[in-house]
């Protein structure tokens, strides 16, 4: 007997009026079990995140080390646009973070010291693509009128949709090297300057130079700002917020190759875990667990760089640790690690950045 007949009529009619939309969901949930099983088989990692960029000076004449020559940066808003990246302000990236709710191929643009460069180079260029760009200022320095920096004058002239100003600091120092009353100050003063000045509420903060311990992260956390450092890496669920990466975009590394890697990079797939900069034993030794385990080619394709290159442990598919060939002698020092993703081109990449604070510049 067939399954209409059991039914009678009226059941035979409910259910051949309904089949279709029956049909439609087994064939729906088969799919989503088919995806969700092939991505466990492949050992596909889908978090969301969003990758934050940093620059200095826009500028064909300053140091290489700190600059990226306009005609370059507009290669960059031109990639952006041409392959549909979504370029967010800071403060939308933020609000994303905290529900959870990053978009893929997000982009977020930022420039650290205020200098005259980007009102007289970036400014038009992001003005043509309509793309925004936070920019962090040291106070002191506008204080003073350094010829380098924007005056807060010039700073009114172009804050807006496009550009937006945060705080990175009164006087750019070491705050390795402060108390916890000294930092408190710098941060205070200058987010009092940002305030008086341009009318900048938001507690968003940059450390100087990248530099941070626990302890100044804490402070900096029961302060309620946010807080991005200057190590590579893409922001998601995973991060410390109050020590958030960026890719810095100058010399070598804003080069057209090197940019599209990044800007396509995805958060390494790690439980995520607070690590302290402040390094105890040189070289310093990196553990990392995986989410999942891991398969033999992202085993055999995983890499970490150090200057003096690094050796890599693994001490089962999920976990392994990653410690430098020689002792580092600068001051900061980073480990770069990366993966291949089953999407083409596209690399999970996760950064520390190790500071010896006995060692001055």
């Amino acid at each position: 007997m067939k399954l209409g007949d059991k039914l009678g009529l009226r059941g035979r009619k409910m259910f051949e009026k309904s089949f279709p939309i029956y049909f439609l969901g087994m064939i729906f949930l088969l799919a989503m079990n088919t995806v969700v099983a092939t991505q466990e088989d492949e050992g596909l990692f889908f978090s969301k995140g969003c990758v934050v960029l940093l620059y200095h000076n826009f500028s064909d004449t300053s140091p290489e080390s700190t600059s990226i020559s306009p005609k370059l940066f507009a290669q960059h808003l031109q990639y952006l646009q041409e392959n549909n990246f979504k370029v967010l302000s800071l403060e939308t990236m933020l609000r994303a973070l905290e529900l959870d709710n990053l978009v893929d191929k997000c982009v977020v643009l930022t420039a650290d010291d205020a200098y005259f460069s980007i009102a007289k180079n970036a400014y038009p260029i992001l003005k043509k693509y309509q793309m925004p760009m936070s920019v962090f200022v040291s106070t002191n320095a506008v204080d003073k009128q350094y010829g380098a920096m924007m005056s807060w004058q010039q700073m009114r002239d172009i804050q807006g949709k496009i550009i937006k100003f945060y705080n990175h600091s009164s006087t750019h120092p070491h705050l390795l090297e402060l108390n916890e009353a000294q930092i408190k100050s710098e941060v205070e003063d200058a987010q009092n300057r940002l305030n008086k000045e341009l009318r900048v509420r938001e507690r968003i903060f940059a450390y100087p130079y990248g530099e941070a311990n626990f302890s100044i992260m804490r402070q900096l956390k029961e302060m309620g700002f946010y807080v991005f450092g200057q190590h590579s890496g893409v922001v998601s669920n995973m991060s410390n917020k109050q020590n958030l990466p960026r890719f810095p975009m100058a010399g070598e590394y804003a080069k057209m190759p090197s940019f599209k890697t990044k800007v396509n990079a995805l958060p390494m797939p790690i439980v995520a875990k607070k690590i302290n900069p402040i390094f105890t034993q040189n070289p310093p030794k990196l553990m990392l667990e995986f989410k999942k385990t891991l398969s033999k080619h992202q085993l055999n394709n995983f890499n970490c760089f150090a200057s003096g290159g690094t050796e890599v442990d693994w001490k089962d598919d999920k976990n392994v640790v990653v410690i430098g060939k020689q002792p580092l002698k600068q001051r900061r020092n980073k480990y770069n690690c990366t993966m291949p993703s089953q999407k083409k081109d596209r690399y999970y990449w996760y950064s520390v950045q190790w500071v010896n604070p006995d060692i001055s510049e």
